[in-house]
């Protein structure tokens, strides 16, 4: 072979290599770094320029400017020429850090290398062609092979099946009866079973006891508040925050709380998500004047910010999206969305849903009136309401949404027209509609409501009842000091005896005592009038309401009647008034008369009186007038609402909508499961991730809206699948399982998780059983954590501060938690091992314990080990932990002995002292190191 031949066969050969090292680049580092940073604008979704950058055929053709890379010449290309642009208007990409050298290099290197892709590379697809912008069709079930039906309980296995048959895999065996009973437990209602319920399930062997199990589970008024909370995760329930030292309402509202008991009684009576949806959004105009319904705009009035409307308005966009739609809108609000087909204007579009909003706080029957909501003012602080219920309405009918560019609404767009409330083009369905509520008279005026009507005028009965009471009395007191009178005047009139001896001051101070009294009664007799005036204008202006907003007419000789008998009232008033002020006169002129000291008040009641005899000459006048005006029972609201939100609601829980149901589903399955079919469950978009079983996703989110949206079917669906049944333990780490699905995406197996924050707590109680199962009611404060025994659910949370327990238990954070995260820190150990709540309940547990094992047939120790078992890890004792049991009680018992006690205390408040005996602190540092045991705060 010659050499010129050789030379040509090795340069073909190196030019080989650079172009496959050139293919590699591209595939590993350059193509994954345009669909980062450049896609957006350069895609599918976008072509800015005319330039799109997803496959290398385009880059090397260019857009508007020409070619974007020149094969072979990195430096003649423009895409390097802008990425390295020391112009900022120039660089690219526009928004986000410049790229790093490294990055540049790649593109340099893959264009020198002669800018080649895979053969057959495709460019990014239409996003509007993505998966979760498609409406789910109900898939056929998996018909999966004979020798796999021994693992199918219901249709979400044959799906699971399905998969883990392509991966040659198959469930690890069903857990143990113990297991799984602790499993659905806490899983439905957030406690673990008491020894009894233990009992009852290991004695019932007949079949379907696990299902009878889940639906007594499920009819248990706990699973309510078990699952309220992982709702309120996802629409992140925060009671009131901002500066509570002061107390200064800055975020959320007092009396939230109404919301979150809603939410509680919603899911124990199994009402569908769609319904709770339009109520959360909407209910004002879904179920105007139901207050019982109102609340549940508690959603809204949680996004509240004193501060800034704009904040508020950027919030109910963004957690409406993520919340329901698993969409990330507030993506958009400065351009348009970066992956997800949904523009700028469309951001705004969707905010125009709730431009109107405002608060409002109405009377509570039986509580007293909060009065009208007050608007922010930049000098006041909010302090809060002591009563009332807190919601949200439509305030301006005629509110616009303007378009405004970098997230300011300073920097309004000029030429740009506002945006009308629609929803987002790629899911627009063909039945949305915006039409304006008629609202009946209750729900814009909450004064018409029939219950407050009785209560005012049982108030007003008992005012006159409590003035007449009054009046009697100061007639029986002055006939009294007449009498007195009298007798003093025959006593004067008789010469003085050695017996009576002559007492000048006596018939003064009888005369001043009588004139004092006449006084009074005609103050009382005037204050009666004012009660019965003031009902009577009440039941006035109760008629005249009625006229005008029930009986179709405006009723002006009603409305007149009622303004005519308001002036009268305050006639009435101001009569009181002024005879009152007389009285203050006269005391302050006889108070001057003895003391020098006392003449310097008697220019405020000269004051006070000249007052009091104007008021009453005005309101004299008054009565001479004719008017239709008179004060309302309460604040009145606009008699209609726009009804753009129950057409957002509506659009969100409508079957065509293709989010909603998957995105529900999706969270009931984390939940349960430990992992989400999409692991990223506020993000449904093209940057979220993928669903790991897309039919099964399909298949719930259809059975879901076949059910009526009730979502207790799904949770019996998911608790009695064989998927769910399964061990989480596989018998070793060789299990095929660990190789190929190492993080059990495919759920082979129960994937082990620790209890939330508020589960550990609640369990702890709970097995010592202390917790009060009292429901509902307004917030506790978080410091109360270690000593009150209610469930954790009733407990403040908010963003200023939580409970410090469930915070290392990594509590929720109300700004954001959507998915929960865990961590294991010393802090969560040290809590259940140092904390007063633990300590506490341990020693109680101890006592019971014993107690409860004194009639044992057999060994009391051997009892009380096996019950302690039973009731803080819900089985009994395994091979060997009786043995180390016994082990521990001697052993800690002979240390103890020597232990030196602390003083008692007669203090209250202070935590109960440790036993006398040294046997009886050794069973409670048992019961204490069950509760650190790792099989209490994991779901196995």
């Amino acid at each position: 072979m010659s050499s010129c031949l050789r030379t040509l066969i090795l340069l073909g050969c190196l030019s080989t290599s650079a172009a496959a090292d050139g293919d590699s680049l591209y595939v590993d580092k350059v193509k994954p770094l345009l669909q980062e940073r450049c896609f957006s604008c350069h895609g599918a979704l976008a072509q800015n320029a005319g330039l799109r950058l997803d496959t290398a055929r385009a880059i090397l053709q260019g857009g508007d400017s020409g070619p974007a890379a020149i094969a072979g010449d990195s430096a003649g290309s423009l895409l390097i020429s802008r990425i390295t642009s020391t112009e900022e208007s120039e660089r690219m990409p526009p928004e986000g850090k410049p790229l790093t050298a490294e990055e540049i290099d790649h593109l340099r290197n893959w264009i020198t290398s002669g800018g080649r892709g895979p053969d057959g590379e495709k460019p990014q697809p239409d996003p509007r062609t993505h998966w979760a912008f498609q409406k789910p069709v109900r898939p056929a079930v998996p018909q999966v092979r004979l020798s796999e039906k021994s693992g199918i309980r219901n249709p979400i296995d044959a799906f699971i099946v399905d998969e883990l048959s392509r991966q040659q895999l198959e469930f690890v065996p069903e857990a143990d009866r113990e297991t799984l009973l602790r499993r659905v437990t806490l899983d439905l209602i957030g406690v673990p079973p008491t020894p009894g319920d233990l009992e009852r399930f290991l004695a019932d062997d007949a079949p379907g006891a696990y299902e009878r199990l889940v639906d007594r589970l499920l009819a248990d008024p706990r699973y309510g508040e078990r699952w309220g909370r992982h709702w309120m995760d996802v629409w992140r329930y925060s009671d009131w925050y901002g500066r509570r030292h002061v107390p200064d309402v800055m975020n959320s509202y007092p009396h939230i709380w109404r919301w979150r008991d809603w939410i509680v009684r919603s899911l124990n009576a199994d009402r569908g998500y769609d319904e709770m949806v339009l109520a959360m959004l909407a209910a004002d105009e879904v179920f105007p004047g139901n207050d019982e319904e109102v609340v549940a705009t508690g959603f809204l009035v949680r996004n509240w910010f004193k501060w800034n409307y704009e904040s508020w308005m950027k919030d109910n966009v963004e957690h409406t999206g993520k919340a329901f739609l698993g969409l990330t809108l507030n993506c958009c609000q400065c351009h348009d969305h970066k992956y997800d087909p949904i523009t700028q204007r469309e951001y705004f579009q969707f905010r125009a849903f709730f431009e109107p909003l405002e608060l409002r706080q109405d009377r509570v029957p039986g509580l007293p009136d909060p009065g009208p909501f007050r608007k922010y003012v930049y000098t006041e602080s909010y302090g809060p309401i002591a009563a009332g219920l807190i919601r949200v309405f439509d305030e301006k009918l005629d509110a616009q949404t303007f378009l405004y560019a970098k997230g300011d609404a300073r920097n309004r767009i000029e030429g740009e027209p506002p945006a009308v409330p629609q929803a987002p083009a790629v899911l627009m369905t063909p039945d949305f509609k915006v039409e304006p509520v008629a609202l009946q008279p209750e729900a814009f005026y909450p004064g018409m409501k029939a219950e407050l009507r009785t209560e005012d005028l049982a108030k007003a009965d008992h005012a006159i009842a409590a003035a007449t009471t009054e009046l009697n009395n100061a007639r029986s007191a002055a006939g009294i000091t007449r009498q007195l009178l009298a007798d003093a005047r025959v006593q004067a009139d008789q010469p003085p005896t050695a017996a009576t001896p002559p007492s000048p001051g006596a018939l003064l101070a009888a005369e001043q005592a009588a004139i004092d009294a006449e006084a009074n009664l005609e103050l009382l007799q005037v204050r009666v009038a004012v009660a019965e005036a003031q009902k009577s204008s009440l039941k006035a202006r109760i008629a005249a309401d009625d006229a005008k907003y029930r009986g179709g007419s405006t009723g002006a000789d009603l409305a007149q009647a009622a303004s005519w008998a308001e002036r009268r009232a305050a006639w009435q008033v101001a009569k009181a008034n002024l005879l009152s002020a007389e009285q203050g006169m006269l005391v302050a002129e006889r108070n001057a008369v003895k003391d020098e000291a006392a003449k310097a008040k008697l220019p405020e009641a000269q004051k006070k009186l000249e007052t009091a005899r104007q008021a009453v000459d005005a309101s004299r006048t008054a009565l001479s007038t004719t008017s239709e005006t008179y004060k309302p029972l309460s604040p009145v609201y606009p008699e209609r609402s726009t009804g753009r939100r129950a057409a957002l609601a509506r659009w969100i829980a409508n079957r065509a909508n293709p989010l909603t149901a998957r995105v529900a589903v999706n969270h009931l399955w984390m939940r349960h499961f430990g992992r989400g079919l999409v692991e990223t469950p506020s993000n449904f978009g093209l940057n979220g991730k993928a669903p790991s079983h897309p039919q099964l996703l399909d298949w719930l989110a259809v059975e879901l809206m076949d059910n009526g949206w009730q979502m207790k079917h799904l949770h019996r669906l998911m608790v009695t699948s064989r998927t769910y049944r399964s061990r989480s333990t596989a018998g070793g780490t060789d299990h095929p399982g660990f190789m190929s699905d190492p993080e059990n995406r495919l759920y082979w197996r129960s994937t082990p998780r620790r209890m939330e924050a508020e589960v550990v707590r609640d369990s702890v109680l709970a097995a010592a059983g202390t917790l009060d199962d009292t429901a509902g009611g307004q917030e506790l404060d978080h410091s109360l954590g270690l000593k009150s025994v209610r469930r954790s659910l009733y407990f403040a949370s908010h963003g200023e501060s939580q409970m410090q327990f469930l915070d290392l238990f990594d509590g929720p954070t109300p700004a954001e938690c959507y998915q929960r995260s865990s961590s294991v820190v010393p802090q969560q150990a040290l809590s259940l091992a140092n904390s007063d709540l633990v300590t506490q309940q341990a020693r109680h547990t101890a006592v019971v314990l014993w107690q409860e094992c004194a009639t044992a047939e057999t060994d009391r120790e051997l009892s009380f080990i096996r019950s302690a078992f039973r009731r803080i890890l819900s089985r009994d004792p395994r091979m060997g932990e009786v043995d180390a049991s016994r082990q521990f009680l001697a052993e800690q018992t002979r240390l103890l002995e020597v232990e030196t006690l602390p003083e008692t205390t007669d203090d209250p408040k202070a935590p109960s002292p440790r036993p006398a005996d040294a046997a009886g602190r050794a069973r409670e540092d048992f019961i204490h190191a069950l509760f650190n045991h790792n099989d209490f705060v994991t779901i196995r």
